[in-house]
């Protein structure tokens, strides 16, 4: 025997379950992106962090975040560095990306997934008063990114790729 009242309950109850999960989830969302990031779309901050090797290291990261709304693709190593004083000279800071080789990984960027750059130190307090860093990116040659530089550090630094922070 047939219950089509059943049937239409069970019907209207999954049509209203879809209907509130298209309405909380965005069309689209957590789809990767396929287009590398173009200029204005990205930030950068620099942060200091945990060092693994304290004693002989300190550890920078260059986090980079998409602008509201954008999602798109980060691959490669920063390019056209420059370092600048707390009065905005620029500075002669020696510094090595030979860590940043290939294979490089495409990475998503949005707003909540951050790329980031490690940039090792030598250990200590003291070094060069940098104040800022103006890099671009590979997708974007034509843009500049300019951060804000944490702290005083000695040279030479050393540079990583862009990649998914490690944890």
């Amino acid at each position: 025997m047939k219950k089509p009242g059943l049937w239409r309950a069970v019907t209207t109850a999954a049509l209203a379950g879809a209907a509130v999960l298209t309405a909380v989830v965005p069309a689209g969302a957590d789809v990767r992106p396929t287009r590398p990031c173009a200029a204005g779309e990205i930030s950068a901050e620099i942060g200091e962090g945990r060092s693994p090797n304290p004693s002989t290291s300190r550890l920078f990261t260059i986090s980079l975040k998409g602008n509201e709304g954008v999602s798109c693709l980060l691959s490669g190593a920063l390019d056209y560095i420059r370092f600048y004083d707390t009065s905005g000279r620029p500075m002669d800071v020696r510094f090595s990306d030979k860590f940043a080789v290939a294979p490089f990984e495409n990475v998503w960027v949005d707003d909540f997934r951050r790329p980031v750059v490690y940039v090792s130190a030598p250990a200590g307090n003291g070094g060069m008063p940098i104040g800022s860093m103006t890099f671009s990116v590979p997708t974007a040659p034509e843009s500049e990114l300019t951060a804000a530089w944490p702290a005083p550090a000695g040279g030479p630094l050393m540079l990583t790729k862009i990649m998914q922070p490690v944890s």
